[in-house]
């Protein structure tokens, strides 16, 4: 190779080279990556959470049982084995601290004066409350980050965010990828983001298809009645495709105008009677058709009779 043309190839790998760190480099750079990387995290920690807090709810529960059907919310449940602990501890003005209505302090207060629970001495007293620490430290960490995701898609894509909530606008730019991706994508695919397991399942097998993923956490759409929130989520994935075209390729505002159609059309389906579909062959006639004669073919040569001789004959 002549030394001339191999100084030309050396130079344009390095073009080459440069060229591809600028594109990855403006790739990671972007905003809409930390809100992938957010959205991933704090689904990790919500995962790690729900993991500490059976661990330190079933180590209590052998000290006072009770207090797990008298308070429903997890992080109350933390809240008052880590700040309270024993269970001769439990008075008004601790209770209180924790909770706000009068009737559940007061059942509480109850449950742990006639609890059936054992006693529990204080080297396990603090292990337990040191996983309800990690607990409520994990649930802070993750409405940080849930708070972060907010703003970030507030400010990313106005118009989608407001549509369909900040937190299910931050889970499918995270299912997606990026936000040119999600621009790209037909509303019928960011209906089903979220569901992919339904879907290919569909694919394999042939049951039923999926008709939502994330969007069914929706308000318009989990409040509807079951026979029309496919109808719903079919309509407002559309709008949301519209929605984040705009944001990404247009810098106007047209949500609040989408906003109320939807609104109006949630209120159309929650009106709508459930109409059952009939069942398959429910009046069909399983009584069997009569046989055509086949006639594209020669009829077929009769049977033989066997031989009369039988065996003998067939010995000669």
């Amino acid at each position: 190779m002549p030394p001339h043309i191999k100084e030309k190839l050396q130079e344009m790998r390095k073009q080459f080279i440069s060229r591809t760190k600028e594109r990855v480099q403006e790739q990671l750079s972007g905003p809409d990556a930390h809100v992938v990387r957010a959205v991933s995290s704090a689904k990790n920690l919500e995962a790690q959470f729900n993991l500490v807090y059976e661990q330190a709810i079933e180590w209590y529960a052998l000290h006072f049982p009770e207090m797990r059907f008298q308070v429903r919310e997890p992080l109350h449940q933390m809240q008052l084995i880590a700040q309270i602990g024993e269970r001769k501890n439990y008075s008004q003005e601790n209770v209180a601290r924790v909770l706000l209505n009068e009737d559940s302090i007061r059942k509480v207060l109850e449950a742990a004066q006639n609890s059936k629970g054992g006693s529990i001495d204080a080297h396990a007293l603090k292990a337990v409350q040191s996983f309800a620490h990690q607990a409520l430290s994990l649930k802070q960490e993750q409405l940080t980050l849930q708070s972060f995701v907010e703003q970030q898609m507030r400010e990313l894509a106005p118009n989608f965010s407001e549509l369909s909530t900040p937190m299910i606008a931050g889970q499918l730019l995270s299912k997606a990828g990026s936000l040119k991706r999600l621009a790209e994508m037909p509303g019928s695919t960011i209906q089903v983001l979220g569901a992919e397991e339904a879907l290919f399942s569909h694919l394999k097998t042939r049951s039923r298809p999926p008709k939502h993923g994330y969007i069914f956490n929706h308000p318009l759409v989990k409040t509807l009645p079951k026979h029309v929130r496919g109808r719903m989520a079919r309509t407002l994935a559309g709008k949301m495709a519209i929605c984040i075209r705009t944001d990404f390729f247009g810098k106007s505002r047209i949500v609040d105008e989408l906003k109320s159609k939807m609104e109006a059309y949630s209120k159309h389906l929650s009106k709508l009677p459930f109409k059952p579909k009939p069942r398959p062959n429910q009046n069909a006639n399983f009584s069997r058709p009569p046989a055509t004669p086949r006639r594209d073919f020669a009829p077929s040569p009769p049977r033989r009779e066997p031989s009369s001789q039988g065996y003998r004959s067939f010995r000669r």
